[in-house]
């Protein structure tokens, strides 16, 4: 690896991932394994990964990128062109894992099926990520996370009972497949300790979402039901909602176990409540959700967000205050834990990001470097690391074939350091 970049730490150091494709379930893979060590390759065409391109920018840096591309190497090569991926197979030779989320075929089309792989590198696990998967009549449709969350079922669930569908914020089918691409490419690397070899895996955005909704296929298999929307009531539970407080803010309480729903009548004064016999369990109180709530709003909307949560907090009630992000970030647990890190970063000075998940006691993952602007900044590096002489980089990008870059990471980088109010 070039001297300019950082020594992994994390868990998975040694391991080289090369990174196809493009905005989110992708890329995440890539950027949870560089996360925790690993050396992410990613290839990108000469404009770059359409990340660069989204979402917010601050003097022209594209924040987003920042953290997609982070711990991330940038390989600029143009696979379209038989020569181009003849210089990825050339360093896929020397890789452990393959990711890519194009559509189905796109790979192929290129000649870089899985077959042509394993003849460089019989070792290589490819990661294959695409909305509806590789066979099936959508297999060609396009595939992106608002599609698979409307598709699934998330967003037919998802709103208040009279209102629409809703769509969350971000984009949680992508990151939600990313997670399930992760833990896949490991399980894979751990079998092939066994048998030596490598192995094809796909993975598809709806599939991961609809594994995250919990009983919602089995409930309409057994039971014929359809989950309806329910804003912020569970049907199981009771009670558990969102509540404004007297000062204009939220608290959200979760009532899962009988035992947090009698501290809680407890603690608002009640013990009518929670001694009546017929609120003793959460079917009961289900079918009594309406008085509930009436009496747990009216209690909370006479009382600011904080005593509402020092009062319920004291009781062991499972309450929690809704945040906007401004609230997160000056949290006294986020600051004591450290959930968000101080970077330097060479295009905007100062960054407060998201510390690596999961830590670990040994061998814990870092976030050695934020995302570069230049494409192809580490093409050059790369490809001599793999055999490529100097005369061959020249000629494949005096052809066009990559994309070479003067850009390089600073010889020196500062070490993460926990957020500080």
């Amino acid at each position: 690896m070039s001297n300019d970049v950082p020594s992994a730490t994390g868990p998975l150091a040694g391991l080289r991932i090369v990174e196809l494709g493009a905005i989110f379930a992708g890329p995440m893979v890539g950027t949870h394994l560089g996360d925790l060590g690993a050396e992410v390759i990613k290839i990108e065409p000469d404009r770059g990964d359409d990340v660069r391109r989204l979402g917010s920018a601050k003097s022209g840096v594209p924040l987003w990128w920042k953290l997609v591309a982070r711990n991330k190497r940038l390989v600029g090569i143009d696979l379209a062109r038989t020569e181009g991926a003849d210089v990825l197979l050339r360093i896929i030779a020397r890789a452990d894992v393959v990711v890519e989320n194009f559509r189905p075929g796109k790979l192929e089309s290129w000649g870089i099926d899985y077959a042509a792989i394993q003849r460089v590198n019989p070792r290589a696990i490819l990661l294959h990520v695409s909305g509806y998967g590789r066979i099936g009549p959508y297999r060609d449709f396009p595939g992106f996370g608002t599609l698979a969350e409307a598709f699934s079922g998330f967003a037919y669930t998802n709103g208040q009972p009279d209102g629409p569908p809703v769509l969350p914020a971000f984009p949680i089918a992508d990151h939600v497949t990313a997670l399930f691409g992760t833990q896949s490419v490991l399980a894979a690397l751990y079998e092939r300790q066994v048998s030596g070899r490598g192995q094809e895996i796909e993975l598809n955005l709806y599939e991961c979402l609809l594994a995250l909704m919990g009983n919602m296929a089995i409930n309409y298999d057994q039971l014929g039901q359809i989950m309806q929307r329910r804003g912020n009531r569970s049907k199981f539970s009771v009670p558990r909602n969102a509540y404004r407080t007297r000062d204009d803010r939220w608290v959200v309480i979760s009532s899962t176990t009988d035992s947090v729903a009698k501290r809680l009548f407890l603690a608002i004064g009640r013990p009518d409540l929670a001694d009546d016999p017929d609120l003793a369990t959460n079917p009961q109180r289900a079918a009594r959700a309406d008085e509930i709530d009436g009496i747990m709003a009216a209690w909370i909307r006479e009382r600011s967000q904080a005593v509402v949560l020092e009062t319920l907090r004291a009781q062991h009630v499972a309450v929690a205050p809704i945040n906007n992000i401004a609230q997160f970030v000056a949290d006294p647990h986020v600051v004591a834990t450290g959930t968000l890190e101080e970077h330097t970063d060479p295009d905007l000075g100062t960054v407060h990001i998201p510390r690596v998940v999961p830590r670990f006691s040994r061998t814990a993952g870092a976030i050695r470097w934020t995302g570069r602007l230049e494409v192809g900044c580490d093409t050059r590096a790369v490809l001599a690391e793999v055999g490529f002489s100097n005369t061959e980089i020249d000629r494949l990008a005096d052809a066009g074939i990559i994309t070479v870059s003067a850009g390089a990471l600073p010889s020196q980088l500062l070490s993460p350091r926990s957020r500080k109010p």
